[in-house]
């Protein structure tokens, strides 16, 4: 059996999931471990991986591990840099989500990647949630009909985990809200115009914590409303209601306890079940990388491309442009210039 030999740089919080998912894979070893803080990489080390090695430094542990593939989990202004470090050593790369936090970067590091003949993936895994991927086969299915809404929320009662994302420009848009515009253009694909709100109260994050976004499509129209509150409840809610079907998740988008997932035709309820929101969290770190993987010995390409959230990316900073002017924006500039990012 084939094995690839990665190395995960940045050790953070959300390391966890993604060296719990290469764990279940079993073409994947992964050898190296990276941080700018060593103890966090030894951590991890032990934990997961107790015979790789461990860097400091990124370039160092690209020129001496000898890896198929790096996944990259730096903050999102480092991703260029790490992305085009990687690109040097010729091994697959996967970047952590957002691919980067301007359009202008975004663009630049998408053009300099064209051509690549490794995998150059984002780890974008919100889709890969396995309630979600039941509802987009239906969906591919017409089991939904013609849809003429479907909105996503998510709401917690705390700020977030990551140091960093409170005190960046960009806030729970571009940090959160980027999950579940990739997962409405998973559906519906990229919309035409958007009108957004943004506010700023939550008094340790400097970017907007709460977010409405609404996205224009011809016969459709696609909310995201989210939001890091400083206290009260944390809730989540997908809707999609089609003229022929309609699905209903109450639960949290991301980690939690607990969530009913019910989809109908008509007055026939189709399913109707409890989930477990942590659980298909997971699930979904190791579905995608499973995925990835494969592409890596196939040499398909990734869904989860960086062109892909170049896409996802537009349509986000053109709601930032919405929320700044106050009148609806159309997408479509976006996808060719550096917009307002």
């Amino acid at each position: 059996m084939t094995r690839l030999r990665g190395g995960v740089f940045g050790c953070g919080m959300i390391s966890e999931f993604h060296l719990r998912g290469w764990q279940r894979i079993p073409e994947v070893e992964i050898v190296a471990l990276g941080n700018r803080t060593i103890a966090r990489a030894e951590a991890r080390r032990d934990w997961f991986f107790p015979a790789a090695q461990v860097y400091t430094d990124l370039g160092r542990m690209l020129h001496e591990a000898h890896l198929d593939f790096v996944d990259i989990l730096t903050v999102p202004w480092l991703h260029r840099e790490h992305c085009l470090l990687a690109k040097a050593t010729n091994v697959h790369i996967i970047c952590q989500k957002p691919l980067c936090d301007s359009l202008e970067d975004a663009r630049a590091l998408v053009a300099a990647m064209d051509g690549y003949p490794k995998l150059f993936a984002v780890h974008e895994n919100h889709p890969y949630r396995p309630w979600f991927q039941k509802v987009a086969s239906l969906f591919r299915e017409g089991c939904f009909g013609t849809p003429r809404l479907l909105r996503l929320a998510q709401y917690d009662a705390k700020e977030p985990p990551e140091v960093y994302k409170l005190e960046t420009r960009w806030g729970v848009l571009l940090e959160y809200g980027t999950h579940l515009v990739d997962m409405a253009r998973t559906l519906l694909g990229m919309p035409a115009r958007t009108y957004a709100r943004l506010h700023r109260y939550h008094p340790r994050v400097h970017g907007e914590n709460l977010a409405l976004v609404v996205y224009e499509y011809p016969e459709t129209t696609a909310v995201i409303d989210i939001g890091w509150k400083p206290g009260g409840l944390a809730h989540g809610t997908f809707v999609l209601e089609g003229d022929r079907g309609s699905v209903l998740y109450e639960g949290p988008m991301a980690r939690g306890a607990s969530a009913r997932f019910r989809v109908t035709q008509g007055e026939t309820v189709v399913i109707d079940e409890t989930r477990s929101p942590y659980d298909d969290y997971v699930e979904s770190f190791y579905l995608f990388e499973r995925e990835c993987a494969d592409c890596m010995l196939s040499g398909q390409p990734a869904t989860q491309s960086g062109a892909r959230n170049f896409q996802t990316l537009a349509a986000t900073f053109a709601a930032y442009r919405a929320a700044e002017s106050g009148q609806p924006v159309e997408v479509a500039p976006f996808l060719a210039s550096g917009g307002s990012g």
